[in-house]
């Protein structure tokens, strides 16, 4: 998993998605890969770094492989590109640009995460609005971009008027829990935060703005845009199933999988639930 992230370049300026994606609302689909300030699409971007462009995507029109090589900046167009298989020479596919940063595409108030987006609070469960949220974002990232390109990162969504965003929004997940979580067992898959020795660490993962536990091979953040705010899962596996969706709650009625847009259903059967874990209040 991942969010998707700004990608300033010399040549163009790009938002990345790590997964494709659809746009419920108006029905667009949004593939894996970079896109650039005209909506045009890139399968691949590769940027320079210390006089290098690293894992650049080279294609052999011959035996239709594909290969990742390192090119020196300065030698592009001389450079021997010659295909590892079968010794013809190879076609580069990634779009050549030079990084002039990177920063999450995300308000102050952690409102636009994708994949693991703001919910609003039902009955028993969620709607999820993070797709309606990333479409706005990418509108303001155009609009930034044709207006002005100072102030970019996080200065550059504060540009706007404030009265769309809730700025002075609820901590962030570090500031309430630190940059590693120390749970103890309990019964039934249930831990608790504290409690004496740890018996399970979370590590928090800034790139996915998630914490991360290797062992279950699973993403977890705190959602405090709803009320109570709840722990979210993403268990690989299971949730992946799910494409644009798939992230997990459990209740006092077990496991709830968000199955498509504002669907959350219980957990099928088909899944070992023994096997999963959540954080207990």
């Amino acid at each position: 998993m991942g969010r998707p992230k700004y990608v300033y370049g010399r040549r163009h300026d790009y938002v990345y998605y790590p997964v494709a994606w659809t746009d419920s609302s108006s029905g667009v689909r949004y593939e894996k890969g970079y896109y650039d300030e005209n909506g045009q699409r890139y399968e691949d971007v590769a940027f320079e770094k210390n006089g290098k462009y690293e894992n650049v995507v080279c294609h052999c029109p011959y035996c239709a492989q594909d290969s990742l090589v390192n090119l020196d900046a300065d030698a592009v167009g001389a450079q021997a590109l010659q295909c590892p298989y079968c010794g013809a020479p190879m076609e580069i596919r990634s779009l050549l640009d030079q990084s002039a940063g990177v920063s999450d595409l995300r308000t102050d108030a952690a409102a636009a995460d994708f994949g693991g987006g703001a919910y609003t609070q039902q009955p028993k469960k969620k709607s999820r609005v993070w797709l309606v949220a990333a479409i706005l974002l990418l509108s303001l990232f155009v609009i930034g971009r044709a207006v002005s390109r100072i102030g970019r990162a996080g200065q550059q969504l504060q540009e706007f008027p404030t009265g769309q965003y809730d700025v002075g929004g609820p901590s962030s997940n570090v500031e309430l829990f630190g940059e590693t979580i120390a749970l103890s067992s309990g019964e039934d898959g249930a831990f608790f935060i504290g409690g004496g020795e740890a018996d399970k660490l979370l590590v928090w993962s800034a790139g996915d703005e998630s914490y991360y536990d290797a062992q279950s091979d699973c993403w977890l953040w705190y959602n405090t845009d709803v009320e109570p705010p709840v722990w979210q899962y993403w268990y690989e596996g299971i949730s992946s199933d799910y494409g644009d969706y798939g992230w997990m709650e459990h209740d006092a009625d077990g496991w709830y999988i968000e199955a498509s847009g504002g669907n959350w259903i219980q957990l099928p059967p088909r899944y070992d639930a023994s096997a999963l874990w959540y954080i207990a209040d």
